[in-house]
């Protein structure tokens, strides 16, 4: 298990996304994808940095630490 959160980006052929996204501490807690997609890590992602872009992911990260993951539809 990792020791830090880390983002999930599902993405269904040719790289095109579904707009869901998910945070979680392992990729055991990721949720089933819909049909034909996949979760591919965001290697780029750094907490800090996006909670301070949009402080609204304060309560999705806890959500994550508490249940493990927490996924977030984008538009």
């Amino acid at each position: 298990m990792s020791n830090r959160l880390r983002k999930f980006i599902e993405t269904l052929a040719y790289g095109k996304r579904t707009g869901r996204v998910v945070y979680a501490m392992d990729v055991s807690y990721l949720p089933m994808t819909i049909a034909g997609a996949e979760w591919g890590e965001d290697k780029k992602f750094n907490a800090a940095e996006e909670v301070l872009a949009d402080p609204s992911l304060k309560a999705v990260f806890k959500a994550a630490l508490e249940q493990g993951c927490a996924v977030r539809t984008e538009k």
